[in-house]
C-alpha cells in the first residue's frame, strides 16, 4: 500500500488561541508534506422571517462580519509568520461550521482536517455535544484534534487503538503511514484483548502486509480490565504523542464518541487525537 500524500489541509479558525495552536501544527505538517492550507471561518447568523423587521440590521451585521474577518485574517498572517512559508488561502462562510467544513472537504479535495480544542474545559466536554464531535462523526477525511496546551507538534510515537475487526479498505492506514513517514515516528498498533484467535492473527498478518514498506512499526496485544483502561494505560506508559482511533458504527469505537466513555479517555489523555473512518 502506498503512502498517502497529504496535499491539502483544512484548518477551522475562529482566531482563538486553540485554533491558532492547531494552525501551528498544521503548518508543520504542511511544510513536511509540501501541502496547501485552507483556513475556514464560519459564523451562523439567524435571519428574521420575511414578514418581520430586521433585514437591514442583518445586512449590517453581515457586512461588519466580512470586514472583521478580513482584518482578522490579515492580523493572523502578521502574528503567525510561519504561515507565509506555506501556500494558503482562506474562506468565510455564513453557515454552521459543520456545513462549511462539509462544503470545503468536497470542493477542495481536502486530505486532512486539523482543528483545535480549548483547555478551559475537559477535552471530553469539548468533544461531546460540540462541533468537534459532529465533524469527527461525519467527516470523510481524517481529523486531527490538537489540545490547546499541546505545543511544538513533533510526534515521535503514534498509537493506533485497533479493534481488529475485518477491514474492507486498508487505505485507511494511509494517514498513519503518512504521518509516521513525515515525522519519522514510531507507529504502534495495539489491540485490547486477553488472547488472539486464528481470525485475529490473520488480520494482524494482513495489517503487516499493508503497512509495508514502513519499517518502524509494531502490532501488540494488550491485556486490560477494559478497553478504555487499556487505551489510557498504553497511551501513558508508551508516552504516545498521537492517539489514533477509527470510530465505527455499532461498536465500541463509535460509542467512544457518543457516550460518557469519551470523557473517561479524553480527560486522562490530553494529547492530539487522530480519527478516521474506513
Amino acid at each position: 500500500m502506498k503512502t498517502m500524500k497529504i496535499q491539502h489541509i483544512l484548518v477551522p479558525i475562529d482566531f482563538s488561541e486553540s485554533s491558532k495552536n492547531a494552525l501551528q501544527s498544521a503548518i508543520k505538517i504542511a511544510k513536511r508534506a509540501d501541502a496547501r492550507i485552507t483556513l475556514v471561518n464560519a459564523v451562523h447568523v439567524h435571519t428574521p422571517l420575511p414578514h418581520l423587521k430586521g433585514g437591514k440590521i442583518v445586512e449590517a451585521v453581515l457586512a461588519d462580519y466580512e470586514y472583521q474577518v478580513r482584518e482578522a485574517f490579515h492580523e493572523l498572517e502578521s502574528e503567525i509568520v510561519e504561515l507565509k512559508d506555506v501556500p494558503h488561502d482562506e474562506d468565510r462562510f455564513i453557515a454552521y461550521l459543520t456545513d462549511a467544513i462539509y462544503t470545503e472537504t468536497h470542493t477542495r479535495n481536502i486530505d486532512l482536517i486539523v482543528m483545535g480544542s480549548r483547555s478551559e474545559h475537559s477535552l471530553g466536554e469539548r468533544l461531546l455535544g460540540s462541533n468537534t464531535t459532529e465533524i469527527i462523526r461525519t467527516s470523510e477525511v481524517p481529523v486531527l484534534v490538537i489540545p490547546e496546551n499541546c505545543k511544538g507538534f513533533e510526534p515521535q510515537r503514534i498509537g493506533f487503538a485497533s479493534d481488529f475487526m475485518k477491514m474492507q479498505d486498508y487505505g485507511t492506514f494511509k494517514i498513519l503511514k503518512s504521518l509516521a513517514t513525515l515525522f519519522k515516528a514510531e507507529l504502534m498498533i495495539f489491540h485490547i484483548a486477553d488472547s488472539i484467535d486464528e481470525e485475529k492473527q490473520a488480520q494482524i498478518n494482513r495489517i503487516k502486509r499493508n503497512l509495508e514498506p514502513l519499517e518502524n512499526f509494531s502490532i501488540r496485544i494488550v491485556a486490560a480490565d477494559s478497553a478504555i483502561k487499556g487505551i489510557i494505560e498504553f497511551t501513558q506508559s508508551h508516552q504516545l504523542d498521537i492517539l489514533a482511533l477509527m470510530p465505527r458504527r455499532h461498536n465500541l469505537f463509535e460509542r467512544l464518541f457518543v457516550t460518557s466513555v469519551t470523557k473517561a479517555i479524553a480527560i486522562d489523555i490530553d494529547i492530539p487525537l487522530l480519527t478516521f473512518h474506513e
